[in-house]
């Protein structure tokens, strides 16, 4: 875990030294970003079942630490998540994606244009708007190579242009999840999200979504079109 040092772990609703906050696309009204890196819920009103309508304020929102260390080196690589909800279905994100995407650029597809945001300092906790920045996949592996963090060609190899498998694209695409009856529960970045978020393996997941399975474990689950 790291040191109270970065703005994500402040919970207060004030706003810190040189914060600035935007709506986040597909989002407005309900979240924001801050372009220090923290995520936060709108002062709303919603429906509620027994009295009608009920206030809810605004809070900054926790943020999820996946961490997973380098092959090679064993230092850990950290990517922070955050999750939305809308209408009752929640909506799984890599913060400094969302970060990007609200204060630079919110046109972009990451599965369609094969981009990435990385962090320019290499920290997966600092996700200040000035710390990102956006790179094709070519330019991610060359930096991973001159960093001395893989040294495989199979690791550093551009695989763009390789066919289409299981183990590839299909683990990038976006994917939604539903309920055996077709309730739609929760949309995910990739499959490997929504594995890491269910439990579910990730090879059932696709299974289920190519329709070699109908449904797993009571949840169907469809890719989105993008």
């Amino acid at each position: 875990m790291p040191g109270n040092n970065y703005p994500f772990q402040n919970k207060s609703i004030k706003d810190l030294r040189n914060e600035e906050w935007k709506d986040i696309p597909g989002f407005e009204g309900i979240y924001q970003a801050s372009s220090l890196g923290r995520i936060k819920s709108l002062d709303r009103t919603i429906l509620h079942a027994r009295l009608g309508q009920q206030f809810v304020s605004g809070r900054i929102l926790s943020q999820s630490i996946a961490e997973n260390n380098n092959i090679k080196t064993g230092e850990p690589m950290i990517d922070l998540r955050v999750s939305l909800s809308m209408d009752g279905v929640q909506h799984y994100f890599n913060t400094r994606r969302l970060i990007y995407m609200t204060f630079v650029n919110k046109k972009i597809n990451y599965q369609k244009d094969g981009l990435y945001v990385i962090n320019k300092d290499g920290n997966g906790y600092n996700n200040k708007v000035k710390n990102l920045q956006l790179v094709t996949k070519s330019e991610k592996q060359k930096r991973v190579f001159t960093r001395d963090r893989q040294d495989s060609y199979l690791k550093i190899a551009d695989r763009s242009k390789w066919p289409k498998t299981y183990g590839g694209y299909t683990r990038r695409k976006p994917i939604k999840q539903y309920t055996h009856r077709g309730k739609l529960i929760a949309k995910y970045e990739s499959v490997s999200e929504a594995s890491r978020q269910t439990g579910i393996g990730e090879k059932e997941i696709i299974q289920v979504a190519k329709g070699v399975y109908s449904q797993w474990n009571g949840y169907k689950w469809k890719y989105v079109n993008v």
